[in-house]
């Protein structure tokens, strides 16, 4: 999320960031929490919150979205972590703590070595 400019996050900003992981989602399958989540605030940064996918306009799946603020400017930015996603984060909202902690973290990939 931008870290100078104000927004809330809405449904097309999980629809892109889905889709930046080469994951198609319609806008209308998302639901985001009813609690608004607005920034620029550091206070959330690297913490999680549950937004609700629907599979097939049937099916409904839970899935973790992470905060993160980014500059364009690269001096402004915040201090490279390696694989944040790999590790375990706060939750935006505490009553989704239990949901959050069923969820699975992604694993590290190893690198590929090509033994000859």
């Amino acid at each position: 999320m931008n870290k100078t400019t104000p927004w809330t996050i809405q449904p097309w900003h999980i629809r892109v960031a889905f889709r930046k992981s080469g994951v198609i989602v319609p806008e209308n399958a998302i639901k985001i929490p009813d609690k608004p989540i607005s920034g620029p605030d550091l206070s959330l940064e690297n913490k999680d919150f549950v937004c609700v996918i629907t599979i097939n306009g049937q099916e409904k799946a839970n899935a973790r979205c992470r905060i993160h603020h980014w500059a364009t400017n690269p001096s402004e930015r915040l201090p490279y972590v390696q694989y944040p996603w790999c590790q375990k984060s706060e939750p935006i909202f505490e009553e989704e703590a239990p949901i959050l902690e069923k969820l699975p973290l992604v694993k590290q990939r190893e690198k590929n070595l090509i033994k000859l």
